[in-house]
């Protein structure tokens, strides 16, 4: 199908009355192959509604040396869509008597004892509210300790004396530091590895047969490549050890075990409806929307439409998950990717729309043709291009989060004035993102121009002063 048919296919959708007679099935194959043959997805879907499943299916390739193609029972990696999992598992502790949500970590691991994070609480640690900072405060954190192999022992003491980002319970960051905290607790609490009591607990009980905690060195039959997809075409993505994944993305899972564990959360399989009923809280403080593994907030799909939903983004290398839920309709939504990137939020946002009966019309994404523009005449010929693409809004849409990563791509690649190149036209077109004034600054950083990274840095936090990243760059070229 070429990008035109694909184009009059979603036209039609939209003017075409006739064509809503099709089948909510039908549109949704119809969007997951046009994603497909815009080289933004491979791997699998589906999609639930009232507690059915309408729609599954797969596409591209599980393994690209081999040409084995996906399908619906492929495993993949699920990055932190494992969190989800991990605070379900952990309300299971809790539900058990075994671990209390107001005890502290230092309960639990002596260790932390005068450690900054000695008085952090279970409950801190499943909402994001501990202060505990994430690992992108270390620079160099990818590859040189994301590729090492740690014990839980030894890993611990990477982030142990790291000071908190604020007074635990008076703000939210993001923390899969806080996270492999937990599974660790876990382990320690009951003698079981996180992986068995994982299985024990959840996968065995729900019937999730084709999910667990990976390995590098495990044979796991049906389990798909990560790749990662740039400037035109495919390669294998970098090595990640899973040692230091625990508790917050080492889960591989499939599109039906995923929805078993949707449906085991509206049926309160596992746990009571109280520990459910917290779990899909938002938080209280005002801008915090996350509870216990989820982010529960209102979901935007149209310009004018929104749906209460839970939620969760998983990325890690070569693959990108997302699952989403709709609790008053018991609908489900989820991508299993073995390709990055993809507008994950796009994606899912059309899936939706049909769901609701809105009409659907994909235009040509932007960044994939830059990714082409960038290989074939120069990232600042590309960017001339994307001006004349942006003024083009009955044909392509710029998905601000893509253009950011062919900034990242262009900078891991070494390539940094391209990178730079990119990046100075997306802080012009995204003032509002602190994603993209943070990697400006880490090129400016590449470029050894530290007062531009220290500007882009500052720029970063008058967006977001919760920035950790950010900070950690400051502090580090102020002092030196």
């Amino acid at each position: 199908m070429t990008v035109k048919n694909i184009a009059i296919l979603f036209i039609c959708f939209v003017f075409d009355g006739t064509l809503f007679a099709q089948t909510k099935r039908t549109k949704l194959s119809g969007i997951m192959q046009a994603y497909h043959n815009y080289n933004m997805f491979d791997g699998a879907v589906l999609v639930a509604e009232n507690g059915k499943i309408i729609y599954k299916d797969a596409f591209g390739m599980a393994n690209r040396e081999w040409n084995i193609p996906n399908t619906t029972d492929t495993k993949f990696m699920i990055g932190s869509v494992s969190k989800p999992l991990t605070a379900t598992l952990m309300l299971i502790q809790v539900q058990k008597g075994l671990i209390g949500l107001d005890k502290t970590v230092e309960d639990y691991l002596p260790e932390f004892k005068d450690k900054p994070a000695a008085k952090v609480t279970i409950r801190q640690l499943l909402g994001h509210k501990s202060g505990m900072p994430n690992y992108d405060i270390i620079k160099d954190f990818f590859p040189r300790i994301s590729r090492q192999n740690f014990t839980r022992e030894e890993y611990i003491k990477v982030y142990m004396d790291s000071a908190l980002s604020f007074k635990p319970d008076s703000g939210w960051a993001y923390s899969s530091w806080g996270y492999f905290t937990l599974g660790y607790i876990m382990e320690r609490v009951t003698g079981k590895s996180y992986s068995q009591l994982m299985k024990e607990d959840i996968f065995s009980k729900l019937q999730m047969n084709n999910s667990g905690s990976y390995f590098h060195t495990q044979i796991v039959p049906k389990r798909a490549t990560g790749y990662d997809y740039s400037f035109g075409g495919f390669a294998s993505a970098d090595f990640r050890d899973q040692s230091n994944t625990m508790g917050t993305g080492d889960l591989y899972s499939t599109v039906d075990d995923l929805f078993k564990f949707h449906t085991s959360i509206s049926n309160h399989t596992l746990l009571d409806k109280a520990l459910i009923d917290e779990m899909l809280s938002p938080g209280k403080l005002q801008y915090n929307n996350y509870g216990f593994g989820w982010f529960n907030h209102i979901f935007k799909y149209t310009n004018t439409d929104s749906i209460k939903a839970n939620f969760h983004l998983g990325k890690t290398d070569g693959f990108i998950s997302f699952a989403l839920r709709i609790p008053a309709t018991n609908s489900f939504v989820v991508i299993l990717c073995n390709s990055s990137p993809t507008d994950f939020f796009g994606i899912v946002k059309s899936l939706i729309k049909v769901l609701y009966n809105k009409p659907v019309s994909l235009k040509q994404p932007v960044h994939k043709k830059m990714e082409t523009y960038i290989s074939q005449i120069g990232a600042s010929k590309a960017v001339d291009e994307y001006r004349k693409m942006k003024k083009d809004t009955a044909h392509f849409y710029i998905d601000w989060i893509s253009m950011n990563y062919l900034s990242e791509q262009l900078l891991t690649l070494k390539r940094y004035e391209d990178a730079r190149v990119i990046a100075a036209n997306n802080v012009v077109e995204f003032p509002d993102k602190d994603l993209v004034m943070v990697t400006m600054g880490n090129i400016y950083l590449a470029l050894g121009r530290k007062e531009d990274a220290i500007n882009y840095y500052t720029k970063t936090l008058q967006l977001n002063p919760d920035y950790e990243e950010a900070k950690s760059r400051l502090r580090e070229l102020v002092t030196k």
